[in-house]
């Protein structure tokens, strides 16, 4: 193995999205910089922003960034990036995000890549037409061409088997974890309000308006508020809507985004996260909740117990009735939330760190570096 290996990364999700595949690509780059700082780290993208979260790299002299010349954006990154792959002379290149150039073949380099979910398998309704095919074509195209997938979860590493028939030989299994602001920062001190809490998208995979039919199925006497941190369109609408038709407006609170500071305070002052997805890739906001003491209820589908561990009371998806009764005992009972927080803090603690994704990445890295 090369005493310094030369990393690539297609960077575009680095530089221009702000959460979600953007956080993944930030985080596990600058960990993998920090914690093993001999190696090269070359980033490609088509163009560079200069937004805050992206000066940690403008501004450090041990990535060396690559941006298109003269090509269409779109073309350089599927097909056109190989040349400058090439040049920079790199070892492993690796797409953070589903996706690799279509002429892979012509990369000298190992290529890995990153999978987080295949929730355009699944839920293909929710997608434009040409998404669609955009996405089965590069998907598809990664997963069987590709030296190595990364899976970032057992249930995305299964779902690869399941429909895209990759041998499992060729997928490892890299946990990430959440924003270390969750699990470093001093606890917010304690108000005075009682409410459940939901983090996330508000998009019909995520099951949101369970929670509103859940709500107006508890006794009056028995509800409690719900506070939302998240955002979304027509669906999102149908749920406002909901909302009033059932009399619930004093109990929800949107709100669209907030600061991380804000964020934990919000997860500190919760009784509870009620996540009720039906299909996730992984499940941050049930790890950031935990690590806050606060207990989850989610369901038993895709990669949700996984992230939650013994820290969450499941329900299968879809069944309200589970969710009311799940909602009124963790509202009640003392000692089951407080038996949920520690032993789900414990699970998460143990297993998804700042280091987490780093140094299993690198062991994947240095395993095909050492196969050549």
């Amino acid at each position: 193995m090369p005493k310094t290996l030369k990393i690539g990364f297609d960077a575009k999700r680095l530089f221009h999205n702000h959460t979600g595949l953007g956080n993944y690509s930030r985080t596990l780059v600058r960990d993998l910089q920090r914690l093993y700082p001999q190696h090269e780290y070359h980033l490609f993208t088509p163009k560079i922003s200069n937004h805050p979260e992206v000066l940690y790299f403008l501004n450090n002299e041990k990535f060396v960034i690559h941006t298109n010349k003269g090509k269409l954006n779109a073309y350089w990154r599927s097909r056109g990036i190989t040349k400058d792959i090439n040049a920079a002379q790199i070892d492993i290149y690796h797409g953070l995000s589903h996706e690799i150039p279509l002429n892979s073949d012509a990369i000298k380099a190992k290529t890995v890549v990153t999978f987080h979910d295949l929730i355009y398998e699944y839920f293909p309704e929710q997608f434009g037409l040409w998404d669609r095919y955009m996405y089965k074509r590069k998907y598809r195209y990664a997963a069987q061409n590709a030296d190595h997938i990364v899976a970032i979860s057992e249930s995305t590493k299964n779902d690869m088997e399941d429909i895209y028939h990759v041998d499992p030989s060729k997928i490892s299994v890299v946990y990430q974890s959440c924003n270390p602001a969750f699990y470093n920062t001093p606890k917010s001190s304690k108000s005075s309000e009682r409410y459940l809490l939901y983090v996330g998208s508000l998009i019909e995979r995520k099951s949101f308006m369970l929670i509103v039919e859940a709500l107006a199925s508890i006794p009056q006497d028995q509800r409690i508020r719900v506070k939302v941190v998240g955002k979304g369109g027509e669906y999102a609408q149908r749920i406002k809507e909901r909302i009033s038709e059932l009399g619930l407006v004093t109990f929800f609170q949107f709100l669209d985004h907030v600061d991380n500071e804000a964020l934990l305070s919000i997860y500190d002052n919760a009784i509870a996260m009620v996540y009720p997805s039906i299909y996730e890739g992984f499940g941050i906001p049930l790890i950031e909740s935990l690590y806050r003491d606060t207990p989850v209820i989610t369901t038993t589908a895709s990669s949700l117990p996984e992230a939650a561990g013994p820290g969450a009371i499941y329900i299968e998806p879809n069944d309200k009735d589970a969710l009311v009764k799940a909602m009124i005992d963790i509202v009640s009972d003392n000692s089951l939330r407080n038996q949920l927080a520690n032993d789900g803090k414990t699970y998460v603690s143990a297993r998804y760190r700042d280091t987490t994704a780093a140094t299993g990445m690198m062991k994947v890295y240095q395993s095909m570096v050492s196969a050549l």
